[in-house]
C-alpha cells in the first residue's frame, strides 16, 4: 500500500453510472494485482484527470489512463498535428496533420475506451484559462514548457491538486509527482525543482535539440502509472523524488526533492490567507533563483546568510571570447569556460579548455567544483541554458558571463573567419 491515502473515494464512483463497471472482464488483469481489487478499480472509474498537452508525453498517458479505466479525462491542447509530431505522438496518423490535437485525441480515446468520458479543452493553459482545472482530481503536466509548467504548478497549488509531471529532450526524460498540500506533509511542487524561469526564457524545443520517440512512450507510461497509484492508493508515488531516465545508457537514477524551509513557511502563510492563495503567492513569495538549494548548502556547513551574491556580467560575444582565449593562452587572463550542454553535444564540438557541467541550470543543480575567485563564462548551444546556469552561479557567489549566441554563434564566427 501507499504511504498516501487514495485520492478518490469509492463512494463517488456511484455518480458515474454510465462508466464501465469495475467487475467487467476488461479489468481482470488489473484487479488481480496485490492490494488492488475491485475497490481500486472503482476509484479509477470515479477519477477525473486533466492532461495538459496531447503531444509526446500526453499521447501515451491519455491512452494508458483511458485503458486503465479512468472515468473522466480532460485534454488541454491548442495545437494542431504537424507531420514532425508523428515520430513520437502515437495518438495521431498522417491523415490527422493540420487537425486539432485535443479533438483527435478525444476521438481516439472514445473509439478504444467508450467507458471514458473525454472533455476537450482546445485552448492554451494560462492564468486566464486556469478555471479549466476546477472539478478535476489531479493534473498530468505533459506540456514540457516552462511557461505552462509554472501555470500548472501555481494553479494546482491554489486548488490543492497533485501534479504528475514529465519532461523529455534528446535521450533524457524525467518524471516526478508534485503536491503543494500533500496529506503526509511532503509538500513539494515544480517551483521547488525550478524556483524561477531561466533568464531569457527557454526556447530550445524538440525541434532544436531532437528527441528519441520511444523515450516519450516510456516517460508517458510512467506518468500514467503515477496517476493510477495516486488515485487508488496502491504503490508508492514519486512524491519528493525525481526519476531521470537515460535512454542512451538504459539507466534510471533517482534524486530526492525537498522544499526549502523558507518556502515552506511562505506557502503556509499563503494557505492561511485565501485571498492570496492564487497567482504569485503560489510561487512561495517570489523565490529567488538558487534559494531551493539553501537547505543543502546549510547542511554542508556553508553559511547561506553571509555568502555574498556574485556578479552577472554582460554577455561575451564570440569575438570577445576569441580574444580572451588568446589572452588566457598567453597567461594574461584567467577564467573558467563552462559548457552546460549534454555530453553528446560536447563530444561533437566544444570550446578549448572548457569544463563540462552537463545539464547544469536546467536539468540538474549539480556542478563541478569551481574556484569562486575565478570568473566563469558559461555557454550552451544558443544561450538559454547558459543563462539559467548563470543565475544559479551568481546566487552561489560567482562572477559569471554568458557566451552570446552559444556554440552556434562561435561556429558562425569561425566559419566567417575562414572565408576568403
Amino acid at each position: 500500500m501507499s504511504s498516501l491515502p487514495p485520492l478518490v473515494s469509492v463512494a463517488s464512483a456511484s455518480t458515474r453510472p454510465e462508466a464501465a463497471d469495475e467487475t467487467d472482464e476488461r479489468w481482470s488483469r488489473t484487479v488481480r494485482l496485490p492490494g488492488f481489487g475491485l475497490e481500486a478499480q472503482a476509484r479509477l472509474r470515479a477519477a477525473r484527470v486533466l492532461v495538459v498537452g496531447a503531444g509526446g508525453l500526453g499521447s501515451p498517458a491519455v491512452q494508458y489512463l483511458a485503458a486503465s479505466g479512468v472515468g473522466t479525462l480532460g485534454v488541454v491542447d491548442d495545437d494542431v498535428v504537424d507531420r514532425s509530431n508523428l515520430q513520437r505522438q502515437v495518438l495521431f496518423a498522417p491523415g490527422d496533420v493540420g487537425l486539432p490535437k485535443a479533438r483527435i485525441a478525444a476521438e481516439r480515446v472514445r473509439a478504444t475506451a467508450p467507458h471514458t468520458q473525454v472533455v476537450v479543452h482546445p485552448v492554451r493553459l494560462t492564468a486566464e484559462t486556469a478555471a479549466i482545472l476546477d472539478g478535476y482530481d489531479l493534473v498530468v503536466d505533459g506540456s514540457d514548457s516552462f511557461d505552462t509548467c509554472y501555470v500548472v504548478a501555481d494553479e494546482a497549488a491554489a486548488r490543492g491538486l497533485p501534479v504528475v509531471w514529465g519532461s523529455v529532450a534528446r535521450l533524457d526524460g524525467q518524471v516526478s509527482v508534485f503536491w503543494d498540500a500533500a496529506p503526509d506533509g511532503r509538500d513539494v511542487d515544480y517551483r521547488d525543482l525550478h524556483p524561477s524561469p531561466p533568464a531569457g526564457g527557454w526556447d530550445e524545443s524538440c525541434a532544436d535539440v531532437g528527441v528519441l520517440g520511444p523515450l516519450c512512450g516510456t516517460v508517458g507510461s510512467v506518468m500514467a502509472s503515477e496517476v493510477v497509484k495516486l488515485v487508488t492508493g496502491v504503490g508508492e508515488p514519486l512524491l519528493g523524488r525525481v526519476v531521470t531516465i537515460d535512454a542512451g545508457t538504459a539507466s534510471w537514477r533517482e534524486s530526492r526533492l525537498r522544499r526549502a524551509p523558507h518556502r515552506a513557511a511562505a506557502r503556509a502563510v499563503a494557505r492561511a490567507e485565501p485571498s492570496r492563495a492564487r497567482g504569485a503567492s503560489a510561487s512561495g513569495a517570489a523565490s529567488a533563483p538558487g534559494e531551493a538549494d539553501e537547505e543543502a548548502r546549510a547542511g554542508s556547513g556553508e553559511s547561506v546568510a553571509t555568502r555574498p551574491l556574485g556578479t552577472r556580467s554582460p554577455d561575451v560575444s564570440a569575438e570577445e571570447l576569441a580574444d580572451l582565449l588568446a589572452a588566457r593562452d598567453a597567461g594574461e587572463a584567467a577564467f573558467t569556460l563552462l559548457d552546460v550542454r549534454e555530453p553528446d553535444e560536447h563530444d561533437f564540438a566544444h570550446l578549448p579548455g572548457d569544463v563540462l557541467a552537463a545539464g547544469f541550470g536546467v536539468r540538474t543543480r549539480q556542478r563541478p567544483e569551481l574556484d569562486p575567485d575565478t570568473p566563469v563564462i558559461a555557454y550552451c548551444a544558443r544561450g538559454p541554458r547558459a543563462r539559467a546556469a548563470a543565475e544559479l552561479l551568481v546566487a552561489d557567489g560567482f562572477d559569471v558571463a554568458v557566451l552570446d549566441g552559444g556554440m552556434l554563434g562561435w561556429q558562425l564566427r569561425t566559419s566567417s573567419a575562414a572565408r576568403p
